[in-house]
């Protein structure tokens, strides 16, 4: 391990360095145009985010099995008859997302902070059904960026959301856990549903090498007329698949979000480490 860490803070130091436009560290003093004072500054910067970020990427995928694992176990003996999976975050770990889609598409970035601003403003509301809410949505996301709905409209689902399958198709992957988390799941005879406060949700999976046919249903939250945590999302997945909460389990990346959404119905919630 010594050595993927070591490998990780080299590519890390020079990584940063990059990004933030300063000269590369060399492995002699003479060649670097700063003082010692500043070099250990910088060192300390790019030390910091390098050992959260080897933290995270070396034991990643043991740390996910074990996890998995435990729930497997507590799945055979508890009363769990359904498990909705949160997608992004969840399914496939999605580290500097934001930054890749700003990349691919730099003219949007005013777009991109409306949407996320509208989407933080909306979070947890319900609005009945799959219409309103995208009325309401484009309505308020205009107010942030100063245009006309249906233009954002024909943005958001033309141009945004593809841009985002198309980056999560290049750079991502499922994570490891999923094909024997679900395949044990089904020996269980435990139903799965995938739900994302996102739209294009099919979209994702494919793009992911996901089978959507593992799932008994593939839902976006808007579909249902909210965002997570509004309650009722979650309701009309049981009614859907005519089950109580109690025999519900929400694994998700997100407390404010997953882990809200599983205590307003009183169901039960697992929280995943994917980052």
């Amino acid at each position: 391990m010594a050595d993927i860490y070591c490998k990780q803070q080299t590519s890390g130091i020079l990584f940063y360095a990059a990004r933030f436009h300063f000269p590369p560290i060399h492995p002699t003093p003479e060649k670097y145009p700063y003082s010692p004072l500043k070099l250990l500054k910088r060192l300390k910067l790019f030390q910091l985010k390098i050992c959260t970020r080897a933290n995270f990427i070396v034991p990643l995928h043991q740390i996910a099995n074990c996890q998995m694992s435990t729930v497997n176990c507590q799945l055979s003996t508890a009363n769990c008859q359904l498990i909705v999976f949160d997608l992004d975050g969840t399914l496939y770990a999605k580290p500097r997302m934001v930054w890749r889609m700003l990349c691919n598409a730099p003219r949007d970035w005013r777009l991109m902070l409306a949407e996320r601003k509208t989407r933080k403003q909306l979070r947890g509301q319900y609005f009945g059904d799959e219409a309103t809410f995208y009325q309401t949505y484009f309505q308020t996301m205009a107010t942030y960026c100063n245009a006309n709905p249906e233009d954002l409209r024909t943005w958001y689902f033309n141009r945004y959301m593809p841009l985002m399958v198309s980056v999560i198709q290049r750079y991502y992957k499922p994570v490891e856990w999923l094909a024997p988390f679900i395949a044990d799941c089904k020996k269980q005879g435990i139903h799965l549903v995938v739900l994302s406060d996102y739209g294009h949700t099919h979209e994702k999976l494919h793009a992911l090498n996901i089978n959507e046919n593992d799932f008994d249903w593939v839902v976006a939250a808007p579909e249902l007329g909210g965002l997570k945590p509004a309650p009722e999302v979650l309701k009309k997945v049981l009614e859907k698949m005519n089950l109580t909460a109690e025999q519900c389990l929400v694994i998700g990346d997100r407390e404010d979000t997953d882990g809200a959404l599983a205590q307003s119905v009183g169901a039960d919630f697992y929280l995943t480490h994917n980052s």
